[in-house]
């Protein structure tokens, strides 16, 4: 997400002409070599490609899979990277990396607002929190880092599918569907679209019960120095909290917020 992880992924190799000499390093070169491939890979080719029986990988496989850090797609039988080693990379990345840019406002939105502040990226179709500040009110939200969202029900979701590309939008679609979370969620392509236009046209999304019961959020977009959305912050809590009775106090504070930490990256970019 930051500079120092795009910087330290163009300095990495491939790692499948290294020997494997036990099964960590094997494990290691494994998700090394599915990391470097967006469409993922199967067993035979990561097999192949590392010098290692079909057997021996698929038990790694497995195991991997077991614990989260890669997933299998049912339908293709290709490996991608999980959501296990996503929690981690970005847990490393919320200590050293982005922390600095966006804890400020952070703790002013949380201040401001008492609710609940989450920052989010896209991560393989979802809304993953990478960073969060609870609100000091009683009722917390229980969303921990690394937490993935499902995109078309939650503010931080929507707010982020709105800037995808057309055709990553309809991968999204096609790969994840639009599965109802509670009685609220919008199932439909052409309401989500119409949904999507509006988030675009105001600058924000909002969500209302639509992935937790008697949960509500705003949601805001985050710019790079380069004026592209790369992440998102949200204000969310329950909705019989004081402040949705003017939703617009939200909306201002969370777009506040927003263009505070867009404004930091910039400065925190190098030239």
């Amino acid at each position: 997400m930051g500079y120092e992880y795009n910087r330290a992924c163009q300095h990495s190799r491939p790692m499948e002409s290294r020997a494997a000499t036990n099964s960590l390093e094997r494990a290691l070169l494994l998700l090394d070599l599915v990391a470097q491939d967006s469409d993922g890979l199967t067993n035979a080719e990561i097999s192949r490609r590392l010098r290692i029986a079909p057997s021996t990988c698929s038990y790694i496989l497995r195991r991997l899979e077991h614990e989260g850090f890669v997933s299998r797609d049912k339908k293709t039988g290709r490996y991608q990277i999980g959501l296990r080693l996503i929690e981690l990379a970005y847990g490393a990345l919320r200590t050293i990396g982005h922390r600095p840019i966006v804890e400020p406002a952070l703790h002013t939105l949380v201040e401001q607002t008492r609710l609940t502040a989450l920052i989010g990226v896209w991560v393989r179709g979802r809304a993953v929190v990478i960073d969060k500040l609870e609100s000091p009110e009683s009722i917390k939200v229980d969303v921990d880092i690394g937490y993935p969202l499902y995109a078309h029900s939650s503010a931080l979701g929507k707010l982020l599918l709105a800037y995808l590309p057309a055709d990553e939008f309809e991968k999204f679609i096609e790969e994840h569907g639009l599965p109802r979370r509670t009685s609220r969620t919008i199932t439909s392509k052409a309401r989500l679209v119409q949904e999507l236009e509006a988030v675009r046209a105001r600058g924000y999304a909002s969500a209302n019960g639509e992935e937790f019961v008697g949960g509500r959020a705003v949601a805001a977009p985050i710019l790079d120095g380069f004026g592209r959305v790369c992440a998102a912050i949200s204000g969310t809590g329950p909705d019989i909290h004081p402040i949705w009775r003017s939703p617009e106090e939200a909306i201002r504070r969370v777009k506040a917020a927003a263009r505070e930490i867009s404004r930091r990256w910039v400065m925190r970019a190098p030239d």
